[in-house]
């Protein structure tokens, strides 16, 4: 993809705010006319910037879960090992998210499950020896802080390329 100009960091940074927003009101407030913002957020789409328009959803409001954190040592640290664990990682629904991290551990998982029960279950199927788990540390969140689920455009790049001129 061609460098992104203020436009493009506008046009992400709105759309973090409102992802349904009409490309009429999205032209508008970004300050070009419909059809080139229409081709611009296409484009960014294309190159794969804007991965997918969604929902938040206040899963607990639906639903008591609990939050569980897990690090995990594998027992051979090489690729292939590091692989066949994050394969298997992938059909794990209540796992997600997953980093292959620096220091004393290997991974950090994040786990939204509906009950201890189900977590218990998750331990026994997948961080096991056979899939190379060699130790893992369970944390259980008892309260979050802060619960921030996209990095805003706006925090990583200078505000020279939000601001609208």
């Amino acid at each position: 993809m061609s460098k992104l100009d203020r436009i493009d960091y506008r046009i992400l940074d709105v759309l973090q705010e409102n992802g349904r927003l009409p490309v009429t009101s999205l032209a508008g407030l970004v300050g070009i006319s419909v059809s080139p913002c229409w081709q611009r957020v296409k484009h960014l789409e294309k190159a794969g910037i804007i991965r997918r328009y969604t929902a938040e959803i206040a899963i607990e409001k639906l639903q008591r879960v609990q939050i569980v954190l897990a690090h995990v040592i594998l027992s051979k640290h090489n690729r292939g090992t590091y692989e066949f664990f994050e394969r298997h990682v992938q059909n794990i629904p209540e796992v997600v998210e997953c980093y292959e991290i620096t220091g004393t551990f290997d991974y950090h998982l994040k786990l939204v499950v509906a009950d201890m029960d189900r977590y218990s279950d998750i331990v026994e199927k997948f961080l096991c020896p056979s899939l190379g788990v060699e130790k893992y540390f369970t944390y259980v969140v008892t309260r979050a802080a802060k619960n921030e689920q996209t990095v805003r455009v706006r925090n990583i790049v200078s505000p020279d390329l939000i601001v609208a001129k």
